[in-house]
């Protein structure tokens, strides 16, 4: 056993932090929110759609519950007050954590406070008593350790008396009100059942909402979750554009440093629709609708094409099929970025590589237009390609890109050197 093994535990509760950012990232696409600044004032920020801000602390409690002093003191609520004070009080805070909340009164229960914070927002009365009794729970912690924002007392007095004003600095029990006022708490699952609570509660439902294959929920996530890491690690110090550096003066500033800090730890919602759309599985779905595809509009000159082939018109069809395929499927696997373009034009090219092969193969032989349509079939494959496109394609989708090509009159099904 080595003499020192926190370093696997530290990791873990680091893990988890990202974890619960992941999912508010993911909570971006639901309310539009801007975007999500890792370590900048609390563990993260959130930059809402209406503008504003929103400090958030992570806690994971291994055992047990919150107490009404803990919940300040290991819970961190006392260091979320002072800096949402320090930040002259933004529009909210909100505290992440797993643990339960204590029934006990200390002088108030910590339940107490979940029912006036919590998710399901009770119709509670925030009163006089547990303003002062979190304004004392707060300048505890700060009497103990040193918080920049908060008043001096000379003595604190005994839990049983935190609900009484008396000594108290002046509006600290109304800023007690605005903080809780402000304050959401949420409640996640612990460490060991983070990974599939987000999985299944925020990135599944945004690949379906956007049409992606959920099968690759796993790689989206993991990806999300090394760009939080990232963020988190203010990426090494990396300058965003070092040519900057060196043709604006203002970067160099301290307001310019400190700006160019802030977004390198920004993950906004265009880089987390891209960890979406990065992602494949080895076995797309062949069918993205879940159903057959409906007649496409065209066709006739891929029709007449495979006529003058002599092609049979059960081989018509399918390849009708698959080009209706091409049409229902492709909107549903891409991304809405410009890179789309570019995987259509290189598998366009792919293709078209392909069929010149095919014609100096196939050039003299009888029954030419059967012995093309089936090698296409046969060649035509995902794992030949030189490049494997980010996104969930079949095979089956490529043989219909083919046939919508063949359709554009880019290639026929006719031995040219035969017709010549």
């Amino acid at each position: 056993m080595p003499t020192d093994d926190t370093g696997a535990p530290t990791s873990s509760r680091y893990r988890y932090q990202y974890q619960l950012a992941a999912a508010h990232c993911m909570s971006m696409l639901r309310n539009d929110g801007r975007a999500v600044v890792c370590e900048w004032h609390a563990d993260f920020l959130l930059h809402r759609a209406d503008g504003q801000w929103e400090l958030v602390s992570v806690k994971h409690l291994d055992e047990g519950s919150w107490s009404f002093s803990k919940l300040f003191d290991d819970g961190g609520l006392a260091l979320l007050f002072d800096t949402w004070i320090g930040l002259k009080r933004p529009a909210g805070v909100r505290l992440c954590t797993n643990g339960g909340f204590s029934t006990t009164k200390s002088p108030i229960s910590a339940r107490a406070i979940e029912d006036v914070c919590g998710e399901q927002l009770a119709l509670v009365v925030i009163s006089d008593e547990m303003c002062c009794a979190v304004a004392w729970a707060v300048l505890k912690v700060a009497a103990k350790n040193k918080l920049d924002n908060l008043p001096s007392v000379e003595k604190i007095p005994l839990i049983a008396e935190w609900t009484s004003p008396d000594g108290l600095p002046a509006g600290m029990m109304d800023a007690a009100r605005e903080f809780l006022q402000s304050l959401r708490i949420e409640k996640f699952p612990a460490r060991q059942n983070i990974h599939d609570h987000v999985i299944r509660r925020y990135v599944e439902p945004e690949l379906r909402k956007l049409g992606r294959d959920t099968r690759t929920a796993d790689v989206c996530y993991e990806r999300l979750l090394t760009l939080i890491d990232r963020a988190s690690r203010d990426n090494d110090g990396v300058p965003l554009d070092p040519l900057d550096r060196l043709t604006d003066p203002a970067t160099m500033t301290l307001s310019g440093k400190l700006d160019e800090r802030m977004q390198r730890r920004t993950i906004t919602m265009e880089q987390v629709l891209e960890c979406l759309a990065m992602a494949h599985t080895d076995v797309a779905p062949l069918l993205p609708a879940g159903r057959r595809p409906p007649r496409a509009p065209g066709g006739r000159k891929l029709t007449a094409k495979l006529h003058d082939g002599g092609i049979s018109d059960e081989d018509k069809q399918q390849a009708l099929d698959l080009r209706d395929l091409w049409h229902d499927s492709w909107p549903r696997v891409t991304t809405g970025f410009p890179q789309d373009i570019e995987v259509e034009f290189a598998l366009e090219q792919e293709i078209l590589d392909l069929v010149r092969t095919l014609r100096l193969e196939l050039a003299g032989q009888d029954r030419y237009g059967v012995r093309f349509m089936a090698a296409l079939h046969q060649r035509l494959r995902l794992d030949t390609l030189r490049g494997r496109p980010a996104l969930p394609l079949h095979d089956r989708h490529l043989v219909g890109l083919a046939y919508e090509l063949s359709d554009q009159c880019r290639f026929g099904f006719v031995d040219e050197g035969a017709a010549q």
